[in-house]
């Protein structure tokens, strides 16, 4: 008699999913807008270009912990459609539970390991071995930005990897700093180096030390207000600054990150779209830096810009 199949455990979660739907199509700068209104009301924000090939049309879906607040984001949504214009936000919102599941296997299944240059990201489901010669990442999927499969976070690590070739960085920051990748991923490549990492969100800066004790690295972390941070003050300067965000917000933090920059030190300006790259780059451009590099991942851009020496 063959054994009964084991039954899968099902693990209880306060996951919700708000997916906007919206009566006309969605620009990407308009979602932009949409993303960084509601991104403090949920764990992400997802941007989604279903025509990304020829179009823009646009999806914002928010997950949260425990059912969203409809009135809020409902109250947001009409704020933008009357301040900014935007038409065809949605006016009835529905928020789904996700189901129960077996979310260790769903994990295991829909985060394999990822190579982005030099580096190997791996969760800790993974049982297998780092390819020779690649640097591992060990990055659970948490309920923080960063897991290595986003296109900003690879355009990041790509940058690093460029920077490496002719750079000794001694005392980098990592702002915004979501799971801890991009902080854990300059510490593997600049041992030597000094790494501290912020964000405005105190589960980013937990899941951020826990990442860095699954890789054996030292970092600082800290949540606060951006460059305001007491921590992130106290470190400075910098000769290297990443800033994963979102477009708005890199242009609106351009001095303050300039003035953390050491001599002849680099930021890495990251989770903005190829459309916005002008835009980012001129305000950067403003403070005195120079672009050194672009790196085109799909829709979206990184930039490397260098201060004066």
């Amino acid at each position: 008699m063959s054994p009964r199949p084991r039954k899968q455990a099902r693990i209880p979660h306060p996951l919700y999913r708000l997916a906007l739907v919206c009566s006309k199509k969605l620009d990407g700068a308009a979602a932009e807008r949409v993303a960084s209104e509601l991104e403090d009301l949920g764990v992400s924000v997802f941007l989604h270009n279903k025509e990304a090939t020829d179009g823009d049309n646009w999806t914002v879906t928010l997950t949260t912990l425990g059912p969203p607040d409809l009135k809020e984001v409902a109250r947001r949504l009409a704020a933008l459609a009357k301040n900014e214009n935007i038409k065809g936000l949605p006016k009835t919102l529905r928020a789904r539970r996700l189901p129960e599941k077996n979310w260790l296997q769903h994990v295991h299944d829909n985060f394999p390991p990822v190579t982005i240059g030099q580096f190997f990201v791996r969760g800790s489901h993974f049982k297998g071995r780092t390819p020779k010669g690649l640097v591992p990442l060990h990055i659970d999927a948490a309920t923080a930005f960063g897991s290595g499969e986003h296109q900003t976070t690879k355009g990041c690590m790509l940058a690093f990897e460029a920077l490496e070739k002719k750079n000794t960085i001694k005392n980098a920051l990592d702002m915004g700093c979501g799971s801890g990748i991009l902080a854990i991923a300059i510490k593997k490549i600049w041992p030597r180096a000094k790494v501290t990492a912020v964000d405005i969100d105190p589960e980013s800066v937990r899941v951020t030390q826990r990442h860095a004790r699954m890789n054996r690295v030292a970092l600082k972390a800290a949540a606060g207000d951006g460059f305001n941070t007491p921590l992130a003050k106290q470190k400075a300067p910098y000769d290297l600054v990443a800033a994963n965000i979102l477009a708005g917000p890199l242009i609106g933090m351009a001095k303050d990150l300039s003035r953390v920059l050491s001599r002849g030190g680099y930021c890495v300006l990251s989770g903005l779209l190829k459309r916005q790259a002008a835009e980012v780059a001129a305000a950067y451009e403003k403070q005195g830096l120079t672009l050194k590099r672009r790196i085109p991942q799909g829709d979206w851009m990184t930039l490397v810009f260098q201060s004066p020496t």
